[in-house]
């Protein structure tokens, strides 16, 4: 073999080394610029994923507050048309009894009701309306178990069903001014809970 030609095997060897190098080089860059695409596809469906998600989220979330709010509206207005009917009762002079006693049958089951919704209020509802559900929910017992309870167990007797002929007559006043009271706490309250609620839901 003579010199030149050894030098031009070494040469080509060389070539292909360069060649070889070279080719490597550009697959690992299509790799890494592959990678890094999909890498990057993959985030961006992700994010798209979650913000879909958090969206839907979000408007299934305001969807049932919407129900919730709107039957507690529903339930604590019939409370209140309840406790009118109870107050038209114990206006009439005198009184019918049995009236006056379904009235109080009637305010009871709708008392329940109104609660219940606002116990749903309590578990799907923002927190910021907590404190406006106290607005009834503390006037309300207070009325069932000082006023309401005691008037019944008078008027309409215990275990015994011993009542007392006047009593109507005398003991309605007073409770119609505690109706008079009540009805007045509950229309404020239904005032600020609007005002919340719509906050809440972001309907201005």
């Amino acid at each position: 073999m003579t010199a030149s030609t050894g030098s031009l095997e070494r040469d080509i060897r060389a070539a292909s080394r360069t060649g070889r190098y070279a080719l490597a080089t550009a697959l690992c860059a299509a790799i890494v610029s592959s990678a890094v695409s999909a890498g990057s596809a993959v985030y961006v469906s992700r994010n798209e994923l979650v913000r879909n998600e958090t969206v839907a989220v979000a408007k299934e979330v305001r969807e049932n507050r919407q129900r919730v709010y709107a039957d507690l509206m529903t339930g604590v207005i019939e409370y209140l048309e309840g406790l009118g009917y109870l107050k038209g009762t114990l206006t009439r002079n005198p009184p019918d009894r049995e009236t006056v006693r379904a009235a109080f049958d009637d305010l009871s089951e709708k008392g329940e009701a109104a609660i219940k919704t606002v116990n749903m209020v309590f578990l799907v509802g923002s927190m910021q309306l907590i404190p406006t559900l106290d607005e009834f929910t503390n006037p309300y017992h207070s009325f069932v178990n000082d006023q309401v309870n005691p008037f019944v167990l008078r008027n309409f007797g215990g275990a015994s069903d011993v009542t007392d002929p006047d009593g109507l007559l005398r003991d309605g006043p007073g409770l119609i001014a505690e109706i008079d009271r009540i009805v007045a706490v509950t229309g404020d309250f239904l005032g600020n809970f609007v005002v919340r609620g719509r906050e809440d839901l972001e309907t201005g």
